[in-house]
């Protein structure tokens, strides 16, 4: 399963300075011990050589306080704190950009 994931976000990734924006990744966390762990790194590690894709990684992860370390639904994702891998959003942050968002069609109209 992994690896035709992977084959298919290495197809999008070719683009020139194609950046991946994960927000509802739990499935990773499922089956982390089966292989999405070891997903999880390699689109961390290709995002950190330029010369591969995908050029950049956004990986959204819930977390109660700023202290605490990013989890996948209780698996820990590792990002390096101190290289500008991790940034703390607020809830007016994520409120802005749903507003940002194309609005979907009315049903009724």
């Amino acid at each position: 399963m992994w690896q035709r994931v992977a084959e298919d976000l290495d197809s999008r990734a070719s683009e020139p300075r194609t950046v991946l924006f994960l927000h509802d990744a739990g499935l990773v966390s499922r089956y982390w011990d089966e292989g999405g762990r070891a997903f999880l790194v390699a689109l961390q590690a290709a995002a950190r050589r330029p010369h591969e894709g995908p050029h950049g990684l956004w990986l959204l992860c819930r977390v109660e306080s700023s202290t605490q370390d990013p989890h996948l639904d209780g698996s820990q994702v590792e990002a390096l704190r101190n290289d500008g891998e991790l940034a703390y959003l607020d809830g007016g942050f994520l409120t802005e950009c749903r507003g940002a968002a194309p609005s979907s069609p009315s049903r009724n109209g």
